[in-house]
């Protein structure tokens, strides 16, 4: 009994993280083949990317982290805050990017790319905490190198 309420309480705590939208969950090399080919972004740009999305959501376009200590939450695929970035229905976010929060967790990432790069040249990637601690100092050549070969070109596991 004990084992089957555990199983229902985890499940309702995913359930309500992702969220009833239509997200998607890339594979690394798909994530950066869609910023490269669609939103032509420079491999530079692309790779930095790539790592924080790794690490802030997995992947996840409907991804939503509900837990920042001043009562924000972060949104997709890059984890964009409503504090700041987006809004989400709460008081006192600003919306730099004119968005409504939700708008983020679906699999189309136009949204999350456009507030992103206003991100990006507002604050630089030290906005993205994954960034820092995940991202900054790592050789991402090598973590890109399964995506675009030791020469750069092409793409492998897409």
């Amino acid at each position: 009994m004990m084992l089957a309420c555990s199983w229902l309480l985890v499940t309702a705590v995913l359930t309500a993280l992702v969220g009833t939208s239509s997200g998607k969950v890339y594979r690394k090399c798909e994530l950066a083949s869609v910023l490269e080919r669609q939103f032509r972004l420079p491999r530079y740009v692309i790779k930095k990317w790539v790592c924080i999305a790794e690490f802030e959501s997995r992947f996840n376009t409907a991804a939503i982290n509900p837990y920042n200590y001043d009562g924000s939450k972060d949104y997709g695929i890059f984890q964009i805050n409503s504090m700041y970035w987006c809004w989400d229905g709460t008081r006192g976010g600003r919306n730099l990017c004119g968005i409504r929060c939700r708008d983020l967790l679906s699999d189309n990432l136009s949204k999350d790319v456009s507030c992103a790069l206003k991100i990006l040249n507002a604050q630089g990637y030290s906005a993205w905490v994954a960034y820092n601690n995940k991202c900054r100092y790592r050789n991402l050549d090598v973590y890109m190198a399964e995506c675009w070969g030791a020469s750069g070109r092409g793409y492998n596991n897409l």
